[in-house]
């Protein structure tokens, strides 16, 4: 690999990770009608099916990847939530999670949904965690996963499966 390949890499992929940060929350506020149908509450969440991508085409060694996951996940605090630590460790521990079990599956499409399903069930059990702990999440935790996570895993996921191949070879060439 030569080395402006690698640089163009770690730049990118930071930048695109913040530009999905933001289409993230614009998503939301722009969809809210369609994405928050009482009872159930879709969120997207780009940045995380970003990070994914990095860790399922292995990409994730060329930059410095826990610390732009937890970075992202700070950022996502002080724009988003207003208080800090809840997604930075949420974003840091599930990326961590699927960067763990990606070396047990095979690089197929379907292995690829179980691992992303994987990490965002990690993510946002930690994220209601975190708003017990606060005082914030006033939903049970059945509740709260039948009407927010299976939802917005079924988004998500529906999502990187759309974009799974384009990126992949988006991926082939940055690097």
């Amino acid at each position: 690999m030569a080395f402006w390949q690698l640089k163009q890499f770690k730049i990118v992929f930071p930048l695109v990770l913040f530009f999905l940060l933001f289409l993230d929350g614009t998503l939301m506020s722009s969809l809210n009608g369609l994405l928050t149908h009482f009872p159930y509450y879709i969120l997207p969440n780009l940045t995380f099916v970003w990070l994914f991508y990095a860790v399922q085409f292995e990409r994730d060694r060329h930059v410095v990847f826990l610390w732009l996951a937890a970075l992202i996940g700070v950022l996502f605090d002080a724009y988003y939530t207003g208080f800090f630590g809840a997604h930075a460790f949420a974003f840091w521990a599930s990326a961590y999670v699927i960067r763990q079990i990606h070396h047990y599956y095979t690089e197929t499409l379907l292995s690829a949904v179980f691992q992303l399903a994987i990490g965002l069930a990690v993510f946002y059990l930690l994220i209601y965690g975190a708003g017990i702990v606060v005082g914030q999440a006033d939903v049970g935790l059945v509740s709260f996963v039948l009407n927010q996570v299976l939802p917005t895993m079924a988004l998500n996921v529906g999502i990187m499966v759309l974009l799974y191949y384009p990126v992949w070879r988006w991926f082939q060439i940055l690097t």
